[in-house]
């Protein structure tokens, strides 16, 4: 038994480079696949395992392989390194309002651990996904003094996408309603004008659905474009930074991610350490900057909660 565990693991360390390789490159065509682009979410999973490969192949004298998966955790890593670098401190007291946003699992009915976090957090606008009907009565109910202002809409599966203010929102229906699982806001601070577009884009698991992910993403970067406001963009996208769909994204909206400088800070999924990748996000536009960008405890969803801290350009 112990011999064949033994011959299995050498085998797999044998085609190990070729998979990873193949991992690596797959992904840069996710815009024509759904399955090319999940293979893009994996990228500090591929440079850390290529550096492991790597030390144990040179160790085992074994010069070739080991200068391929050299190479590819220095492929790898150039991709990663802008987003595991922290080169900001967070700067709470100069923060001019913030953001706290959960996927919260519609499955997960203890509503304590969510409920605990805001009245720690004590953010100006609450975003979260997955809600169900008896969590938005729960949290309206909670915190119907500190967030008298609220607002719902439609995800996949009967979940909603939920938001709450201290200050009074104001809906664009004709943005909101375009496409499922968004909502398009307007607030004041500190009497300067804030646009939020909240949304759970769909889980690109099948076809339509991978579809429909970048049909809101692109809806989402024509808003953008169209805002004269600072703006920010708050959920679980269903997408990672090195998907060439994110990208263009990005490319197309000139938003920036607020988690850029305060490291990687992956949501998803909480029951896999080794596996997390970053989903869930805060894209801004270049009138706001992030000061602060943190993950919150887990709160018994598979996703981690978001906590953003930002204030206005002047």
């Amino acid at each position: 038994m112990v011999e064949r565990m033994v011959r299995l693991l050498t085998q797999a360390v044998k085609y190990a480079p070729g998979l990873v390789l193949f991992a690596s490159l797959i992904g840069f065509l996710g815009e024509y696949s759904r399955w090319f682009d999940h293979f893009s979410a994996f990228r500090v999973q591929y440079c850390f395992l290529s550096l492991l490969l790597s030390v144990y192949q040179f160790y085992q004298k074994q010069w070739r392989l080991g200068v391929l998966t050299g190479l590819l955790f220095l492929f790898n890593g150039w991709l990663v390194a802008p987003w595991l670098l922290i080169n900001k401190t967070i700067s709470v007291k100069q923060a001019d309002f913030k953001v706290y946003h959960a996927n919260v699992l519609f499955k997960n009915l203890d509503y304590l651990p969510v409920t605990q976090q805001i009245i720690e957090e004590k953010p100006d606008f609450i975003s979260i996904n997955e809600a169900t009907p008896p969590l938005i009565a729960h949290l309206k109910k909670s915190f119907a003094a500190e967030y008298p202002y609220t607002f719902f809409v439609s995800a996949k599966n009967d979940t909603k996408v939920f938001v709450a203010s201290r200050t009074p929102i104001e809906i664009d229906s004709a943005a909101t309603f375009a496409v499922k699982g968004l909502i398009r806001f307007t607030a004041k601070i500190h009497g300067k004008p804030l646009t939020i577009i909240a949304c759970h884009a769909y889980n690109p698991l099948k076809q339509i659905d991978f579809l429909t992910r970048n049909q809101e993403l692109r809806h989402i970067a024509a808003l953008v474009k169209k805002e004269r406001n600072p703006t920010l963009v708050i959920g679980d996208l269903n997408i990672t930074p090195w998907s060439v769909i994110y990208q263009k994204t990005i490319a197309e909206s000139y938003l920036k991610n607020a988690r850029q400088g305060f490291g990687l800070k992956p949501s998803w999924p909480a029951w896999m350490p080794f596996l997390l990748i970053p989903i869930d996000h805060c894209l801004i536009n270049r009138q706001l900057e992030a000061v602060g960008f943190e993950r919150g405890k887990h709160n018994k969803s598979d996703h981690y909660p978001l906590i953003i801290h930002l204030r206005f350009r002047k």
